[in-house]
C-alpha cells in the first residue's frame, strides 16, 4: 500500500512540474515603431525554432525563421516573409546578465532591442 501511494505521489509531482523541454525569448524595442519578436525553441543543441511571431506597432506579421543562433554570449535571428523570399528583420544581440541586448534592423532602419526569457 505504501509503495503504491509513494509512486502515485511521485507521478503527481512530476505531472505538476513545468516542462523543461522548450524555452523562449520575448524581444521588444524601446521606441517607435514598437517591434516585438517572440521565439520558442528546444533545449538541446541544434534545436529548431518551434514558434516565431513578429508584431510591428501591434500588427502581427507572418514570418519564417530560416537562420538563427543562440549561445551564452549572443543571439542572432533572421526573419523572412512567409514565402522565405524576402528578409524582413535581422536581429543581433549580446548577453547582458539575464537579457540579450542589441539591435534589430526593420524596414531599413536599425533600432535598439532587449530580449528576456519568456
Amino acid at each position: 500500500m505504501r509503495k503504491s501511494l509513494s509512486i502515485a505521489a511521485m507521478t503527481a509531482a512530476f505531472a505538476a512540474s513545468p516542462a523543461a523541454a522548450t524555452g523562449g525569448l520575448l524581444c521588444t524595442t524601446a521606441a517607435k515603431p514598437e517591434i516585438k519578436v517572440s521565439i520558442g525553441f528546444g533545449h538541446v543543441p541544434g534545436a529548431p525554432i518551434v514558434a516565431k511571431h513578429l508584431w510591428v506597432d501591434g500588427k502581427k506579421i507572418a514570418v519564417q525563421a530560416p537562420q538563427w543562433w543562440l549561445d551564452d554570449e549572443e543571439m542572432r535571428l533572421e526573419l523572412t516573409d512567409a514565402d522565405m523570399m524576402s528578409t524582413l528583420l535581422v536581429m543581433r544581440t549580446k548577453r547582458n546578465g539575464w537579457t540579450y541586448d542589441g539591435q534589430v534592423t526593420w524596414a531599413g532602419k536599425t533600432h535598439w532591442i532587449r530580449c528576456k526569457e519568456n
